[in-house]
């Protein structure tokens, strides 16, 4: 079934945009830890209040939901996309206190790459939730971020061959909880996809 969105019923579309803008600025200071883990105060601050302001953008979201009386989408599938935004959010910033952690020695070049796909995963996010009145023309953004998640995931798998090579078990727990945590979030954009597609499915 098509639908149509009017301008007095975008509102809980502009709130899961606020979202994962919110996850793509967010990915700055976590790419700028990276570079210098052990001094990451101002970042970890800045990831803080995002987390915050998601929070309460989804909570907002929620209640919209609630009292609204027409939605763009069934509210079901509204709550599980800002479900997994906030996830995402969460994960993140979850990343960047693990990365603080680390110690002196380098994160792997695989957590810049990581970082890149996860900015291009939130702007496939935010510009699926813009067009969401042009399912037809949402196929190519489901696919990308398959194809994204897929790299992602093989991306994964070579950052953790590279930290079973540490001597010290201390230093690799460290690092391969960076890489997991970051994965996780890229996961949850991942699942933000798959619901995507059962929404083009379904709607169609």
């Amino acid at each position: 079934m098509k639908f149509q969105l009017f301008p007095s019923v975008t509102r809980g579309i502009d709130l899961l945009r606020e979202l994962a803008t919110l996850i793509r600025h967010s990915v700055n200071p976590v790419a700028e830890m990276v570079g210098n883990p052990q001094d990451g105060e101002q970042q970890l601050h800045l990831l803080a209040e995002a987390e915050t302001s998601a929070t309460d953008t989804h909570y907002a979201l929620l209640t919209h939901l609630r009292t609204s009386y027409v939605s763009p989408l069934p509210r079901e599938d509204m709550y599980t996309f800002s479900r997994l935004l906030h996830a995402t959010m969460e994960h993140l910033r979850g990343t960047g206190e693990l990365i603080r952690e680390v110690g002196s020695t380098p994160l792997s070049e695989r957590a810049a790459e990581q970082l890149g796909l996860l900015s291009q995963l939130a702007d496939l996010a935010a510009d699926s939730l813009q067009r969401l009145n042009k399912l037809d023309d949402l196929e190519d953004n489901w696919l990308q971020m398959v194809q994204l998640s897929k790299r992602a995931t093989r991306t994964h798998l070579v950052w953790s061959q590279e930290v079973g090579k540490f001597s010290k078990a201390s230093t690799m727990h460290r690092h391969q909880n960076v890489a997991d945590q970051l994965l996780r979030a890229i996961g949850s954009l991942r699942e933000f996809a798959d619901h995507l597609g059962r929404v083009l499915v379904k709607e169609s």
